[in-house]
Protein backbone atom coordinates (compact mmCIF):
# COMPACT_ATOMS: atom_id res chain seq x y z
CA UNK A 1 0.00 0.00 0.00
CA UNK A 2 1.19 3.42 -0.90
CA UNK A 3 1.65 6.31 1.67
CA UNK A 4 0.65 9.84 1.71
CA UNK A 5 3.03 11.75 2.21
CA UNK A 6 2.74 15.30 0.77
CA UNK A 7 0.14 16.29 3.72
CA UNK A 8 2.21 19.96 3.71
CA UNK A 9 1.46 20.39 0.67
CA UNK A 10 -1.91 19.43 0.59
CA UNK A 11 -2.80 21.60 2.97
CA UNK A 12 -1.56 24.79 1.44
CA UNK A 13 -3.10 23.87 -1.49
CA UNK A 14 -6.25 24.01 0.38
CA UNK A 15 -5.74 27.03 2.67
CA UNK A 16 -4.83 28.65 -0.93
CA UNK A 17 -7.93 27.76 -2.55
CA UNK A 18 -9.87 28.35 0.61
CA UNK A 19 -9.01 32.21 0.73
CA UNK A 20 -9.62 32.61 -3.21
CA UNK A 21 -13.06 31.16 -2.73
CA UNK A 22 -13.48 32.55 1.06
CA UNK A 23 -12.17 36.60 0.55
CA UNK A 24 -14.54 37.10 -2.56
CA UNK A 25 -17.71 35.73 -0.26
CA UNK A 26 -16.60 38.13 2.65
CA UNK A 27 -16.24 41.16 0.67
CA UNK A 28 -20.21 40.34 -1.36
CA UNK A 29 -21.79 40.10 1.57
CA UNK A 30 -20.51 43.53 3.20
CA UNK A 31 -21.22 45.08 0.04
CA UNK A 32 -24.65 43.28 0.11
CA UNK A 33 -25.01 44.65 3.70
CA UNK A 34 -23.87 48.15 3.05
CA UNK A 35 -26.80 47.83 -0.02
CA UNK A 36 -29.74 47.08 1.84
CA UNK A 37 -28.71 49.59 4.61
CA UNK A 38 -28.45 52.42 1.57
CA UNK A 39 -31.77 51.25 0.61
CA UNK A 40 -33.65 51.33 3.70
CA UNK A 41 -32.39 55.24 4.29
CA UNK A 42 -32.55 56.59 0.72
CA UNK A 43 -35.15 54.55 -1.05
CA UNK A 44 -35.84 56.81 -3.66
CA UNK A 45 -31.90 56.63 -4.62
CA UNK A 46 -32.15 52.46 -5.77
CA UNK A 47 -31.06 52.70 -8.80
CA UNK A 48 -28.27 54.85 -8.36
CA UNK A 49 -27.21 52.57 -5.02
CA UNK A 50 -27.24 49.42 -7.08
CA UNK A 51 -25.08 50.66 -9.95
CA UNK A 52 -22.22 51.55 -7.22
CA UNK A 53 -22.72 48.18 -5.93
CA UNK A 54 -22.77 46.49 -9.59
CA UNK A 55 -19.10 47.91 -10.25
CA UNK A 56 -17.88 46.54 -7.34
CA UNK A 57 -19.49 43.25 -7.93
CA UNK A 58 -18.01 43.41 -11.04
CA UNK A 59 -14.36 44.09 -9.97
CA UNK A 60 -14.69 41.80 -7.29
CA UNK A 61 -15.94 38.97 -10.19
CA UNK A 62 -13.05 39.48 -12.20
CA UNK A 63 -10.24 39.47 -9.78
CA UNK A 64 -11.58 36.32 -8.19
CA UNK A 65 -11.81 34.68 -11.95
CA UNK A 66 -7.83 35.48 -12.76
CA UNK A 67 -6.59 34.33 -9.69
CA UNK A 68 -9.06 31.11 -9.74
CA UNK A 69 -7.17 30.80 -13.07
CA UNK A 70 -3.89 31.69 -12.40
CA UNK A 71 -4.46 29.07 -9.16
CA UNK A 72 -5.12 26.26 -12.06
CA UNK A 73 -2.38 27.33 -13.55
CA UNK A 74 -0.22 26.82 -11.45
CA UNK A 75 -0.81 23.79 -10.09
CA UNK A 76 -1.62 22.16 -13.49
CA UNK A 77 2.05 22.39 -14.55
Amino acid sequence: MVEFDLWREAFVFACVYAVIIIVPCIIVALLGNKMIGDLGRYPTKTPAIQMSIVWKLIVTEIITFVLLIMFYNVFHH
